[in-house]
């Protein structure tokens, strides 16, 4: 936990408190199985992979899913959806140019079957072992990485400069080389003693387009980071014979094994909106954490600033009130009452921890005081869960794990993000997303279940 609230009345605390339960969204603890001993593995030279064949060649952009797959599957290729049109690479051993560039984590786009783009992180807050300790040490390394791409693809660097329709006005180099364009872009926070900020990096990522289509590779300062027309989205509303209402084709983001949950969820609905802004951009305006989460409130704030520049707000459905959760728990405390189980005493606490409080509910409790028919709050939820999705619009969804039984997931308990992106009158079921890869891509659960885990919903939507 990142920050406390010792008066639960006061009126920090009302913002304060949601902190306790969503600032450590997607914190993924291992625990050994009881009765056994955690080993320590013996550690191996990692594989190197080189990665070249994503960005160079001269029949690069002919490249097709099928002979993509037979060169790189070998590689550890992870297909990011069904439809193959995003391959991801992610762990130790990937690189560029025999090891010269060590790559955290790479992703290629299709089009009509063919190769469209590709992003190459090579340094971000997330995942990188390495962590600059000033902006001295940052700016080398950019310009380590510059001069290695420049002699290796054999062409000079043009700085950009910075990307003022970007979401963080990240600062570039570019290249053309024969059919391909290269952008290697890079962000960080200035130190500001006023202010009490510190120098912190953010990114730096290799994106990589073919030259009639270079504009894939970043956003353009002249036309803007423009998203689809609100108008359009609800042409991606798919309503299936078994009842299911979903939109089906939010593209798919791997959170990885850090607590990106936030940002990588913001990422694919902004993708969805065709606003190209990447996990990494969400987390340096959102001041994510890779180990202890995204606050969404303080995404929010940070979103609600760049409406303009995107072109695209944010929506809040349901956020943090301490009256209403006040209201919860009384309704809570007369249904735990009723089934004999244990109560919650706000009033003998002096410090709110959301998280804490949500695992001592009684589940069935819970349930029955949120979710069970004709109460306000469920039919709330699905009103608000069909809207949105009527109109083609995913909701980003925080809710608290471990209350209720779900299959095998790489985080068990607390806070979490995930994408609402169906439901299903008929079985009364919600259909979700979570950002762990093509497998998590489209799941559902009972929607009374849905409702009584959930702790906030925000929806993007075009401005026009």
């Amino acid at each position: 936990m990142r920050d406390k609230c010792l008066d639960s009345k006061s009126d920090s605390c009302t913002m304060k408190a949601i902190i306790l339960s969503l600032i450590v969204l997607c914190t993924i603890v291992s625990i050994p199985a009881s009765g056994q001993t955690a080993k320590t593995p013996t550690k191996k030279a990692p594989v190197v992979r080189s990665l070249d064949g994503l960005i160079m060649g001269d029949q690069l952009w002919e490249t097709t899913t099928e002979s993509f797959e037979a060169q790189f599957k070998p590689l550890g290729l992870q297909w990011l959806s069904e439809k193959k049109d995003q391959a991801r690479f992610f762990g130790e051993g990937f690189q560029l140019f025999e090891d010269e560039i060590p790559v955290l984590e790479a992703v290629a786009d299709f089009q009509d079957g063919k190769l469209a783009r590709a992003n190459l992180s090579l340094y971000n807050r997330g995942d990188s072992k390495m962590d600059p300790k000033n902006l001295a040490e940052f700016e080398a390394l950019v310009n380590k990485l510059r001069d290695t791409i420049s002699t290796r693809i054999g062409a000079k660097a043009v700085d950009r400069g910075k990307d003022a329709a970007s979401a963080v006005k990240a600062m570039g180099y570019l290249w053309n080389k024969a059919s391909t364009a290269y952008l290697l872009e890079y962000s960080f926070q200035k130190e500001m003693k006023a202010l009490n900020k510190e120098f912190r990096p953010e990114f730096i990522r290799l994106r990589v387009a073919p030259i009639p289509k270079q504009t894939l590779i970043g956003s353009n300062a002249n036309t803007g980071n423009k998203p689809v027309a609100k108008a359009s989205l609800v042409s991606h509303v798919t309503k299936e014979t078994n009842g299911d209402i979903v939109i089906k084709d939010v593209p798919m983001v791997d959170q990885g094994p850090k607590g990106y949950c936030v940002v990588a969820t913001a990422e694919r609905v902004f993708k969805y909106l065709g606003v190209n802004v990447d996990q990494h951009e969400v987390a340096a305006i959102a001041n994510a954490s890779s180990s202890s989460g995204t606050n969404p409130e303080e995404m929010v704030g940070a979103l609600k600033n760049l409406t303009g520049r995107l072109k695209v707000h944010i929506r809040e459905l349901q956020g943090w009130n301490y009256a209403e959760f006040q209201r919860m728990i009384a309704d809570y405390n007369r249904a735990a009452k009723k089934n004999k189980k244990h109560e919650i005493n706000l009033e003998g606490m002096r410090t709110i921890d959301i998280g804490a409080i949500y695992t001592s509910f009684d589940p069935d409790s819970l349930k029955e005081s949120r979710a069970a028919p004709g109460k306000g709050a469920y039919s709330k939820f699905q009103r608000e869960v069909s809207t949105a999705i009527n109109k083609g619009v995913p909701i980003m969804w925080s809710v608290e794990l471990g209350i209720y039984k779900e299959g095998d997931l790489p985080q068990s308990h607390g806070g979490h993000m995930r994408l609402i992106i169906g439901y299903n009158t008929q079985t009364s079921e919600l259909l979700y997303s979570d950002s762990w890869g093509a497998e998590h891509a489209l799941k559902r659960m009972p929607m009374d279940n849905a409702c009584a885990m959930t702790t906030g919903m925000y929806y993007l939507e075009p401005n026009q």
